[in-house]
C-alpha cells in the first residue's frame, strides 16, 4: 500500500449540505436542527408544533444561517409528500433526513387504548418509513445519503405500561437494518440514534420527581441525564464521511445505561 498521510480535517464537513429534521419544534429534534444548522448544513425543520416551529426557524435565521419550517402532520401521508417536497424546492436536495419525531401515551398493556396504539405507530414507525422511501428517491439517482432514525432505548429494553412506544422504537432498528440491507447498494447509510433519559417536555413529568429523577440517573454510567444537546454530535458524525463506513448500526447515546451492570451510584 503506498505511505500516504491520512488527513482527518474533511471528515465531518457538512458545509453545503441539506436535510429534513423532523420533531424540530423542540427537545432533542430542535437541538439536532440547530445543530446541523451551525456547521453550514441547511435545514428543513417539520413539526405540527406551528409556534414551535418558527422559533426553531428564527433562531437559526438569527444566527445568519439557513432553515425553512414545514408545518407537518407526520401521521397524514400527503404531508409528509408535501414536506419532501418542499425541501428539495428550497434546496435542490437531500443529504441528510434525520426522523426525531415522535409521540408517547403511556398505559398498562391489559387496558391500552388501540386508538393510541395506532397514532403511536403510525406517527413513531409508518411515517419514518414512508419519509424514507420519499427521499431516497432524492438520494438513488445521486447514490448518496445517510439517514438517521432516532429510536430509544425503549426499543432494545423493557420498560413499563407503554407498548405502542416500545413496540414502534424496536420496530424503528428493525427498519433501519432493512433499510440499510436494501440501500447500501446505493451508497445510502441508514443508521438509528438510541437516547436515553432526556430532559424534554416528553420527560419533564419524571425528570421534576425527585425520587424518579435520581433512579434514572443513578441507572446511568455517568449519573446525569441526557440533553437535548448531547445528540447533537452522534447526528453529526453519523450524518458525516467520519462514518463513511458505519450503516446498519444502533447508537446508544444513553450515558451508559444500555451496558451498565451495578454502578457505584446505586450501592
Amino acid at each position: 500500500m503506498p505511505d500516504t498521510f491520512v488527513d482527518a480535517n474533511h471528515l465531518f464537513d457538512l458545509r453545503g449540505k441539506s436535510a429534513i429534521v423532523t420533531g424540530a419544534a423542540r427537545g432533542i429534534g430542535r437541538a439536532i436542527a440547530e445543530g446541523l444548522a451551525s456547521v453550514g448544513v441547511a435545514v428543513a425543520l417539520a413539526d405540527r408544533l406551528e409556534a414551535g416551529l418558527r422559533e426553531t426557524e428564527q433562531a437559526i435565521i438569527a444566527h445568519s444561517y439557513r432553515g425553512v419550517a414545514v408545518v407537518t402532520d407526520l401521521s397524514r401521508p400527503e404531508d409528509r409528500a408535501a414536506l419532501v417536497e418542499r425541501a428539495i424546492g428550497a434546496f435542490g436536495r437531500v443529504d441528510i433526513l434525520v426522523n426525531c419525531a415522535g409521540v408517547t401515551q403511556g398505559a398498562p398493556s391489559e387496558i391500552y387504548p388501540i386508538e393510541a396504539w395506532d397514532l403511536t405507530l403510525t406517527v413513531n414507525l409508518t411515517a419514518i418509513f414512508h419519509l424514507c422511501q420519499l427521499v431516497a428517491q432524492d438520494m438513488i439517482p445521486r447514490r448518496a445519503g445517510a439517514i438517521v432514525n432516532v429510536s430509544s432505548i425503549g426499543g432494545a429494553l423493557g420498560f413499563p405500561n407503554n407498548p405502542a412506544y416500545q413496540a414502534s422504537k424496536s420496530g424503528v432498528l428493525g427498519l433501519t437494518r432493512a433499510l440499510a440491507t436494501d440501500w447500501a447498494k446505493y451508497n445510502i447509510r441508514v443508521n438509528a440514534l438510541c437516547p436515553g433519559y432526556t430532559h424534554t417536555d416528553m420527560t419533564e413529568k419524571s425528570f421534576r420527581d425527585p425520587h424518579a429523577n435520581a433512579a434514572r440517573a443513578s441507572r446511568t454510567m455517568m449519573n446525569r441525564w441526557g440533553q437535548p444537546e448531547d445528540m447533537v454530535g452522534p447526528v453529526i458524525f453519523l450524518a458525516s464521511d467520519a462514518a463513511s463506513y458505519v450503516t446498519g448500526v444502533d447508537l446508544f447515546a444513553d450515558g451508559g445505561w444500555i451496558t451498565a451492570g451495578l454502578t457505584e451510584w446505586q450501592l
